[in-house]
């Protein structure tokens, strides 16, 4: 049942919690800074580490993607969902329409079109189709 569920879900779950719990300025918000030899200092938000988790979790789904079945397909289809649920809630509601979720809604696309072609290219190798039309 697992292997059904997009990882990239929970990244959207506590995205919305963040929201209504902390608020709309909670990406923004340092969470540290490191001093760099150059003396700069590196200053990453709670936005920067949601998006390199969710990073993370959609590098597990493109592995994930390269199995063929039936939780495969509706893996895909529900990845599907979470990106459409991501489109509306980034075009519709409030505090959503901002650069951490317009990145993590690249991920939720890419992630159900990545998974679609990569189970494509993998069953069209398993099941022995070459070339195309006239092949």
């Amino acid at each position: 049942m697992f292997t059904m569920f997009p990882l990239l879900f929970i990244s959207l779950i506590v995205y919305v919690i963040l929201h209504y719990l902390v608020g709309d300025g909670w990406s923004a918000s340092q969470l540290m800074q490191i001093p760099m030899v150059s003396g700069d200092m590196w200053r990453i938000t709670y936005g920067d580490a949601f998006i390199i988790i969710s990073m993370g979790l959609l590098f597990v789904e493109l592995l994930r993607s390269t199995k063929t079945g039936s939780d495969s397909i509706l893996n895909h289809a529900l990845s599907v969902v979470v990106f459409i649920i991501s489109l509306l809630a980034f075009i519709i509601m409030p505090g959503f329409g901002n650069s951490v979720f317009f990145i993590f809604l690249s991920m939720t696309f890419l992630d159900f079109m990545a998974g679609f072609i990569v189970t494509t290219v993998t069953a069209r190798r398993d099941f022995g189709i070459s070339g195309g039309f006239g092949n």
